[in-house]
């Protein structure tokens, strides 16, 4: 069985962050015994799946789509969407990079409940599969599965925004049909501040599982990462 003690290092920006991951074609050059193991756990496609699917990637998944959200709402904006009437009217208006942050803010957050649902529920990445529970972009709903994430109470509005978002007007200019069309909101100040709140509690709360016991998910796959620097922050 492998231990999970060789230490791979990644460049992150200024954060650098340390996998326990075993990565197993590597380690079967320096541990005498177990290319058999190593072998298999290589051709085992499962293996790769829960691999890839550990809850530290989807956390590195949301730190990545956060990290582009932040800096598009750092920018000074460069444009506004107006919507007139026929009488010239104004009946809507957004800033240019509206849809674009709900999208970005939307999926960051998908991401980094999913990191506590697999966390929580290593057979949900099992035989290669997601399993049906993670197949959604319902926010609350995906939300509400986890035990473990951290304010559950808290700017449930901000998570409705953005789901909504997600599931109608900010991934394509329309719903799949007009009985899930919604209007396209303005990002509001309490609905980012929210959104930065969460996100940093999210971070932080995973970094601390993560970082503690070994994780144990399917397939014989385990982990235990060490982080330097916050992530999911501003």
């Amino acid at each position: 069985m492998f231990e999970s003690r060789k230490r791979h290092q990644f460049s992150k920006g200024f954060r650098v962050y340390a996998s326990a991951n075993p990565f197993t074609a590597t380690l079967s050059r320096h541990i005498p015994g177990h290319k058999p193991m190593a072998k298999r756990r290589e051709q085992d496609v499962n293996y790769q799946f829960a691999m890839d699917a550990n809850p530290h990637s989807w956390l590195l998944a949301a730190d990545s789509l956060h990290l582009q959200a932040i800096a598009l709402a750092s920018k000074d904006p460069k444009g506004l969407l107006i919507q007139r009437d026929g009488q010239g009217r104004v009946i809507g208006q957004w800033d240019e990079s509206n849809k674009a942050r709900f999208l970005l803010g939307g999926f960051a957050l998908e991401n980094a409940i999913k990191a506590f649902l697999v966390y929580e529920h290593p057979h949900w990445i099992s035989n290669g599969r997601l399993a049906k529970n993670l197949r959604s972009h319902s926010l609350t709903g995906l939300h509400a599965q986890s035990t473990l994430i951290p304010y559950k109470t808290r700017h449930r509005g901000a998570l409705a925004a953005f789901e909504q978002g997600l599931e109608s007007w900010a991934r394509y200019p329309c719903a799949l049909s007009v009985e899930e069309s919604e209007p396209e909101p303005a990002m509001t100040a309490a609905i980012w501040t929210g959104y930065i709140f969460l996100m940093r509690a999210y971070g932080r709360r995973l970094q601390q599982l993560l970082s503690g016991k070994l994780w144990e998910g399917p397939h014989g796959f385990k982990g235990r990462w060490t982080f330097s620097g916050e992530f999911l922050s501003v």
